[in-house]
């Protein structure tokens, strides 16, 4: 959510003139009831307030109408979701509700108490924002606690992700920040991209994208704004990626039909791909005459420390060390030799100006910063992606098999 110390004055005026402006869209009292916990349209009317101040839009007929329905969505899965927090006895306290606005006061240069400032200002209670975190928070500790302990990532799950990182290092790399729109069927895919496309129609407009995010997004991401960070060709599905391929930095796309809703993309930058393979590897000569023994040695002395005896068992033999080469700024002959060794292996001796010469690879990845996670960081990626499927399809049971009543 995006606040600042300076609010427009314009924005103020027709925030203040929202309940007004929405008469038409929320009557007064109830407006839904969840499990027999009630939704009022006081909530309502402010939680629509909060989304109009986080997005910066100017209120329209259609805009509120928009808002009016989202405001509704998210206070009933909030609801849901305190529910089931309160079965296992979750509470969430002030002070944590405190830390939350704390990080997002510092997120954007200002401090806690002007967020609070700005919200009385628009005529919003401060309660407002904080039960929307105080929601986010007891779900998090309701996910992490009944499916934490349960998530098991193995060494070849790490090895395999670690493995598809490398191979994706020299694909190109975009920065992006998502929206997902969720659409339960092919019925409301219209609805939905119409929808979709009046957000746009406001970013473009002026409003930040993180900010729409967080209020609209169904996608993990949402409470970081949609922040994705650096992804690689081939991590999006292929329909999401043939549109990021055509865009430029700052570009928002229109959206674009995935399983299950519409994706909106900001792409923050790019950059090309091609991280430097690096190798640490020792070059072993010995006299011509003295191949077969080369040869003897290798296979006795089988590691990068146990070669440097090399000299001291063949007269005339020497060893030069080589680290941190790049292996795309060798000659052919060498690089093709290197790619195809793995660590502690050795080339047969080739007949060179200087005598017989075998290469044997020390270490062989890329260098530090390449973007390769390491191996708690790849655990903490893939344990966050199941998490959040299983967040989903909790929250998706609790709405089926609840009791919602919607009132007019």
């Amino acid at each position: 959510m995006i606040f600042r110390t300076t609010l427009f004055l314009a924005l103020l005026y027709t925030i203040a003139l929202l309940p007004h402006a929405a008469s038409a869209q929320v009557s007064e009292g109830v407006a839904a009831i969840v499990n027999d916990k009630i939704i009022s349209t006081f909530d309502v009317r402010q939680r629509m307030r909060l989304m109009i101040l986080s997005t910066k839009a100017q209120p329209t007929e259609e805009s509120l109408r928009r808002f009016q329905i989202q405001a509704i969505k998210s206070l009933i899965d909030e609801s849901l979701k305190l529910q089931e927090a309160q079965k296992f006895d979750i509470v969430v306290t002030e002070a944590e509700v405190d830390q939350q606005i704390s990080r997002l006061a510092r997120q954007n240069a200002v401090t806690g108490a002007s967020i609070r400032d700005d919200l009385r200002r628009a005529n919003i209670s401060p309660r407002t924002l904080e039960d929307q975190i105080r929601a986010d928070i007891a779900w998090q500790i309701l996910i992490n606690g009944r499916y934490g302990s349960r998530i098991r990532v193995s060494n070849n799950q790490i090895a395999l992700e670690k493995k598809q990182f490398e191979e994706n290092l020299a694909k190109p790399q975009y920065l992006i920040s998502e929206i997902l729109l969720e659409s339960p069927s092919a019925q409301q895919d219209p609805a939905i991209y119409a929808g979709g496309m009046s957000l746009i129609q406001q970013m473009r407009d002026g409003a930040p994208f993180s900010a729409v995010a967080q209020q609209f997004s169904a996608a993990p991401s949402a409470p970081q704004g949609g922040d994705m960070g650096w992804i690689r060709k081939g991590d999006m599905p292929a329909s999401v990626e043939s549109v990021i391929e055509r865009m430029q930095p700052g570009m928002v796309s229109d959206p674009i039909k995935v399983a299950g809703g519409f994706y909106i993309i900001a792409l923050r930058d790019r950059k090309e791909g091609g991280s430097p393979k690096i190798a640490d590897f020792k070059q072993i000569v010995a006299p011509i005459a003295a191949k077969d023994q080369l040869i003897a040695a290798l296979s006795e002395n089988s590691t990068c420390k146990e070669v440097d005896e090399i000299p001291n068992l063949i007269n005339g033999a020497f060893v030069n060390p080589f680290k941190d080469v790049s292996i795309s700024d060798l000659a052919p002959a060498f690089r093709n030799i290197l790619e195809a060794l793995q660590p502690n292996q050795w080339s047969q001796p080739m007949d060179g100006p200087n005598g017989a010469v075998s290469i044997m690879l020390c270490n062989k990845g890329y260098a530090e910063g390449s973007g390769i996670p390491s191996a708690d960081e790849i655990v903490n990626r893939l344990t966050d992606q199941k998490l959040s499927m299983m967040s989903r399809r909790l929250l998706r049971d609790l709405r089926r098999d609840s009791t919602i009543e919607y009132r007019n």
